[in-house]
């Protein structure tokens, strides 16, 4: 078996702080267990809980230094004995405890997930979690049906985005929440029906009709305008909290009403059904090779990790952020 490469080139942080914590740099690949795969990552899908892991803010049990990245694609090139996998496979890979963010990354063999070697990695990337996060949402967890209406909040970021187009698909009528003019501009492009203010002072006055799933991903002060806007049965979706607002409601007013509210995360839906990643993100690449969802990528060198991470706190990116090693 060819020994894994010696070296690897990660941003890592070893403090909690702002952007300018994470330092591109060389060190020792860690070495792998039997039940792992060594990736060669061709693309590292950034997300705003990277953020959050660099500040502190996401796990408790975070060691330092660390290498934040929860998701890379790339090709596998060693395999454990007991990974399951053999060199030469294009991968997708979950990191739910990062080190991501490299051009070698370790991986459990059972969160890597073969994916089709015809597609462009960054392609990939972009449709990998977020992708995943968005279709559980819409279907999964909302259980979006034609002729519903779906409210998605942060339409035009990288999972809300790709659930107004999955909502669309489905045949559902989508109303987004986005903060400026051109991102309200943007959410109808992507297929949204309408495009509120979320900071409107009236913004229950402006999600003047009923909707049957919101798809919740901004949390705060939105997240009660969005269960006042939910119709009788409706399922409410708590994506995230972009604003790292707290939001509380009184669980009283879901038993006349008939509705749900539901969180999930997607380390314990992978745990809960191995083989769902893999039917999960075929759907996605499948529905963005039939032109019905539209992927909005940026990719930077890992070497702006930090410049990244800058962009996603001050709400400056549009879609999915992709370093290239």
């Amino acid at each position: 078996m060819t020994a894994p490469p010696a070296s690897r080139r990660a941003v890592r942080f070893d403090r909690f702080g702002p952007p300018e914590v994470l330092e591109l740099g060389t060190e020792p690949l860690p070495e792998p267990g039997p039940g792992d795969v060594v990736v060669a990552v061709a693309a590292v899908g950034v997300n705003f809980a990277d953020t959050m892991t660099r500040r502190g803010e996401y796990r408790r049990d975070q060691v330092l230094p660390d290498v934040p990245g929860v998701e890379a694609v790339g090709t596998v090139v060693w395999a454990g004995p007991g990974s399951g996998h053999v060199v030469g496979t294009p991968v997708a890979a979950f990191l739910p405890d990062g080190g991501g963010y490299t051009d070698h990354a370790i991986v459990e063999g059972r969160r890597a997930y073969p994916v089709p070697g015809d597609v462009d990695p960054v392609t990939v990337a972009g449709a990998f979690l977020q992708g995943m996060t968005a279709w559980y949402a819409v279907d999964r967890y909302g259980r979006t049906r034609p002729g519903e209406t779906v409210l998605v909040s942060g339409a035009t970021g990288g999972v809300g985005g790709l659930a107004v187009q999955l909502a669309a698909d489905v045949g559902a009528r989508v109303i987004g929440t986005a903060s400026t003019p051109e991102k309200r501009a943007e959410a109808v492009r992507l297929g949204c029906a309408e495009a509120v203010d979320p900071a409107d002072p009236d913004l229950r006055g402006a999600l003047r009709e009923k909707v049957d799933v919101v798809v919740d991903v901004v949390g705060g002060a939105v997240f009660a305008a969005a269960l006042d806007a939910l119709a009788h049965n409706g399922r409410f979706v708590v994506v995230g909290s972009s604003t790292q607002q707290p939001a509380t409601f009184d669980a009283r007013r879901l038993i006349p009403r008939g509705q749900t509210v539901s969180g999930f995360v997607l380390r314990r839906v992978f745990e809960a059904d191995p083989g769902e990643p893999a039917r999960a993100i075929a759907h996605v690449l499948d529905r963005v090779a039939a032109g019905a969802v539209r992927l909005r990528t940026e990719t930077f060198p890992l070497a702006d990790a930090a410049r990244v991470h800058t962009l996603l706190e001050e709400r400056r990116s549009v879609g999915k952020i992709v370093l290239v090693p």
